[in-house]
């Protein structure tokens, strides 16, 4: 049956327009720019409850409601999340969707399909900043099943999405593991064998383990320009070659990578750090990829023996302390090469790296199977909202086995 979007809602929060007064801790404030791809991005907004109680005249969002960006960027969807209490602001207003007509799950996904960004771009106005209005926005027209099957097709799409937000629970575990080793070994400095080290401190003197600044006797703190080189990134030869989706992130506009196809400047794994734009993200590609001029690839001799050890010790030093630029943000090679870096003894770096490799093999698997669900998906949604995908015999659980499989040289 046809409805209108502004049909099957209870109504709108909209706080567009109004920016609160920031805090440094409270309840996230969420404007357009926290709303990307279907997901919510928390960044350092935040709003005190006080302010909040005082701020919300004109409702509360709730878990569940969808928010839509009106601007910067245009036709964002999300759903709100039931982790905590959130505030929104500009450019983006909340819908609160009438239950006994729709199913808040299936209007999100309904949102997400092709045909939706293509009547938000047919009603957005202007043209250096476009931006769409909540009613014309409401008059989107939506062909809704049955109640019942739109329960179910949301429960499938929820699944894959379920399955991809558990693997980053685990993704997020594991990188938070390999960061506590890190610390305990090599800022802590309780590593393996460290109750026989001598520690030493600035003078050369021997002093007790926990002492400020000693450090074990046989490490040394060294600038990376003894053992680094970092060269930039170029654009590739050829300009017109087909962009490939299959990288880790991309760099755009500063922030991160920009992949091609077939040419490569990095081999496999590869430490690279931000230079412009967002500066001082360091990360580590596990793939081939083309790395433009908006970042640096760290090469370094056999003085480190491990990459996930440099990895932490560089992503520990707060590179974004080093940019020199004024309108745009950008860090110098040079710069980079004054950054010390303690280096330890060649075995704790070997174990070390023997410990975290695995963590960050099975991050890797987990990533891949990510792209896979969320690949499936994708084709799944269109489908499965348009009606050309029965839903009545497909079996969620056995598809969702099937999609997660990962098929690349981590698996095996």
């Amino acid at each position: 049956m046809e409805y209108e979007l502004g049909d099957i809602i209870h109504g709108t929060i909209d706080y567009r327009g109004k920016t609160p007064k920031r805090f440094d801790s409270g309840i996230p404030v969420l404007s357009a720019a926290n709303v990307k791809k279907g997901k919510i991005k928390i960044d350092d907004k935040f709003i005190s409850k006080e302010y909040y109680d005082k701020w919300t005249t004109r409702g509360f969002i709730k878990p569940g409601d969808i928010l839509i960006t009106t601007e910067a960027p245009v036709g964002e969807i999300a759903k709100v999340p039931g982790d905590q209490v959130y505030m929104i602001s500009r450019r983006v207003f909340a819908l609160q969707v009438n239950e006994d007509l729709a199913d808040e799950t299936y209007i999100y996904y309904l949102l997400l399909t092709e045909g939706v960004l293509k009547y938000f771009e047919s009603i957005s106005h202007g043209a250096t900043a476009p931006r769409i209005y909540k009613d014309e926005v409401l008059k989107l027209k939506i062909d809704l099943p049955e109640l019942p099957t739109q329960k179910k097709i949301a429960s499938i799409l929820s699944a894959y999405d379920d399955l991809i937000e558990n693997n980053n629970q685990r993704i997020k575990l594991l990188e938070e593991m390999a960061e506590e080793i890190y610390k305990e070994w090599f800022v802590r400095f309780r590593f393996p064998g460290y109750k026989d080290a001598t520690f030493l401190d600035k003078e050369g003197n021997k002093v007790a383990h926990g002492t400020k600044g000693a450090i074990p006797e046989g490490w040394e703190n060294i600038k990376t320009s003894t053992f680094c080189e970092f060269p930039y990134g170029k654009m590739p030869i050829d300009k017109n070659e087909e962009q490939s989706k299959d990288f880790p992130f991309e760099i755009q506009s500063g922030h991160g990578i920009k992949g091609y196809s077939s040419q490569y400047n990095i081999l496999e794994p590869s430490i690279i750090i931000t230079v412009r734009g967002s500066v001082g993200r360091v990360e580590i590609l596990y793939d081939k990829c083309w790395i433009t001029n908006l970042a640096v690839i760290v090469k370094y001799n056999e003085v480190c023996k491990s990459i996930h050890y440099l990895f932490h010790s560089l992503n520990f030093q707060n590179l974004e302390l080093l940019n020199t630029g004024a309108a745009i943000p950008q860090i110098t090679s040079g710069n980079l090469g004054f950054v010390k870096v303690l280096i330890p003894k060649e075995e704790i770096q070997i174990k070390f790296e023997t410990l975290v490799s695995s963590m960050y093999q099975e991050i890797q698997i987990l990533k891949k199977k990510n792209q896979i669900l969320q690949d499936t998906r994708d084709l799944l949604l269109p489908r499965l909202i348009s009606g050309k995908l029965s839903v009545e015999d497909l079996e969620v659980e056995e598809n969702l086995n099937r999609a997660a499989e990962p098929q690349d040289k981590y698996s095996k």
